[in-house]
């Protein structure tokens, strides 16, 4: 009998469990959510949206990429070279790229023209969407990695949304003032069993050039990849900006005793849990950003922080306070539903808060953007 996805990738990893004693839960993650063709991110499954396992911004409203639109024309303007760049990792469905473009496309026609908006993305089942999503815009170009550009090849925006949080992470725990890393193995029964082993060094490192103490008895997680790739943007960037938006918070934050389990969850069909073992290959599994790490290593490869913020801040300061009014002078019923899916955008204690900006910048004499122009209070959920 022929094994279905699940099945076949369960296999796959029990077998290099068989082969290598164990595996590091990074190695698991990364097999679950991007082994070809049957990870998570890697299968031909609908994975955002109603019939999905969660909504992004850009899934809401187009006023999300009509609003970074108009942030990226105040960039074009700042940099004034051409070919303009625009860059957008992980692009998923293509629709900010397609709400960017529409903007860009009817509202910026000189600023569109002297543009290549290019997409990095690895999966083919997205990049078929993306190409008929995107089929009315000349100016799109796609590319596998970010390490295909020569380095300072870029001027311009890289610009990503929910990128970072998807990244596999190491998990170590914090027992007897000593840290372990999480290992799976597979017991007598066949069972997928947790153990703890010696940490991979660059955790330890990574520990130390943040200044990270986690509380005793913690379990919490270590974005290594997320630490690399920032640096390969960096590189890969001559002028211009690095714009992530994802959830999560600097390192002091982050690593609060509050957080004794991390923020590690998995995402299936709109429900969340911490059955990581459970719907291999075919839930999310996602951890919150730490902005820190984003803004030291990518300090490294030459990009400065420009700015930190929240959603709300970021948004409300490029006019979407204007698209709220013009919504309720129409007053229509598409304009109300407008509005509703918009307040999700910018609540407090939703995506408003929940999800943050770093904006960095490299070889730009005055840096200062408006989405950036408020910036909250600076309480420690904003230093980095």
């Amino acid at each position: 009998m022929k094994l279905t996805g699940k099945e076949e990738l369960i296999k796959i990893i029990k077998d290099r469990i068989e082969k290598e004693g164990s595996i590091s839960f990074r190695d698991f993650m990364d097999m679950a959510l991007y082994y070809p063709e049957l990870g998570y991110y890697t299968s031909p499954k609908t994975k955002i949206g109603g019939y999905g396992d969660f909504f992004t911004a850009s899934e809401l409203d187009r006023a999300f990429g009509e609003l970074l639109g108009k942030q990226f024309v105040e960039i074009y303007q700042k940099i004034d070279e051409k070919p303009f760049q625009i860059v957008e990792i992980g692009a998923g469905k293509g629709y900010l790229a397609h709400d960017i473009l529409k903007y860009l496309k009817e509202n910026h026609p000189e600023v569109y023209k002297n543009s290549e908006y290019i997409l990095i993305e690895k999966s083919p089942y997205h990049i078929q969407i993306q190409k008929e999503v995107l089929k009315d815009f000349e100016i799109v170009k796609w590319v596998q990695d970010v390490i295909d550009f020569e380095d300072e090849s870029i001027t311009g925006i890289i610009f990503s949304n929910e990128l970072f949080d998807s990244f596999p992470v190491h998990l170590i725990r914090k027992i007897g003032g000593k840290i372990y890393e999480v290992y799976i193995t597979v017991d007598e029964n066949n069972e997928v069993k947790e153990i703890l082993k010696e940490p991979d060094e660059e955790i330890l490192k990574y520990l130390k050039e943040l200044k990270i103490e986690i509380p005793e008895g913690m379990q919490t997680e270590i974005n290594l990849d997320a630490k690399d790739y920032i640096q390969k943007i960096g590189k890969k960037l001559k002028k211009g900006y690095v714009i992530t938006i994802d959830y999560g918070f600097p390192s002091a934050e982050l690593y609060k005793y509050y957080r004794m389990r991390g923020t590690l969850l998995c995402y299936y069909k709109h429900q969340y849990s911490e059955n990581f073992y459970e719907n291999v290959g075919l839930q999310d599994i996602t951890s919150h950003v730490n902005f820190s790490a984003l803004a030291y290593y990518g300090k490294l490869a030459g990009l400065e922080t420009t700015g930190f913020t929240d959603q709300a801040h970021f948004l409300t300061n490029l006019g979407l306070m204007d698209i709220f009014a013009e919504l309720q002078e129409k007053g229509d019923l598409e304009s109300y539903e407008r509005l509703n899916r918009l307040k999700t955008l910018v609540l407090p204690k939703g995506m408003g808060e929940k999800f943050k900006i770093l904006v960095q910048h490299k070889n730009i004499e005055n840096p200062a953007i408006q989405g950036l122009e408020i910036l909250p209070y600076q309480n420690q959920r904003y230093k980095l």
